[in-house]
C-alpha cells in the first residue's frame, strides 16, 4: 500500500479521472479514445515524477545539498520513459542490493512490467503518430494503471 503523502496525491489524480471517465467516454467512443490516451500520458508523466520524488528523498537523507542538487537534477533530465528496464538501471546506478529487490519484487517480464511497457508504448505511439491510431480504451488504461501501481510500492520500500 502507497504511504507516501506526495504519491498519493499524484495517484489520486490519476484515480479520479478514472472513475469519471468511464461515464464520459459511454458517452462517445471518439472521446473515450483520446481520454484513454490524455490518462495514459498523465500516468507515465505521474509514474516519473514519483520515481524522481522517491530518489530526491532517498538523496535527501546524506544531508548533502549539493549533492542531492546534482543528483536530482541529472536525473530529471535523463530519466524518461520509465519502463521496466530503465527502473532497475536507475535503482542499480544507487545500489546493487536496490536492483535486486526490484527485479525479485517486479519480475521483468510479470504483469506489473508488461502493463508499464504497454503504458508507455501507447503515450509513445500517440506521441509520435498522433492520434489516427488510437486503440486505446479506458478500461484498457485502468487495468494498466491497477497492475503499474504496485511498482510504486515496491519503489518506496525500497528507497524508503
Amino acid at each position: 500500500m502507497l504511504k507516501n503523502p506526495y504519491i498519493l496525491g499524484r495517484c489520486a489524480e490519476i484515480e479520479a479521472l478514472l472513475t469519471d471517465a468511464p461515464s464520459w467516454a459511454k458517452k462517445d467512443d471518439k472521446l473515450g479514445a483520446h481520454l484513454a490516451a490524455y490518462i495514459s500520458v498523465l500516468i507515465v508523466g505521474v509514474l516519473e515524477d514519483c520515481v524522481e520524488h522517491l530518489i530526491e528523498q532517498r538523496v535527501a537523507k546524506t544531508g548533502d545539498t549539493e549533492i542531492k542538487n546534482y543528483i536530482v537534477k541529472v536525473i530529471g533530465d535523463h530519466f524518461r520513459n520509465p519502463d521496466w528496464k530503465a527502473i532497475n538501471g536507475l535503482l542499480g546506478e544507487f545500489s546493487a542490493e536496490y536492483k535486486t529487490t526490484f527485479r525479485q519484487k517486479i519480475i521483468p517480464n510479470g504483469h506489473e512490467a508488461i502493463a508499464l511497457q504497454g503504458i508507455i508504448d501507447n503515450k509513445n505511439s500517440l506521441a509520435h503518430a498522433g492520434t489516427s491510431k488510437l486503440n486505446l480504451s479506458v478500461k484498457d488504461v485502468q487495468d494498466y494503471y491497477s497492475r503499474i501501481t504496485p511498482i510504486l510500492e515496491v519503489l518506496e520500500q525500497i528507497l524508503a
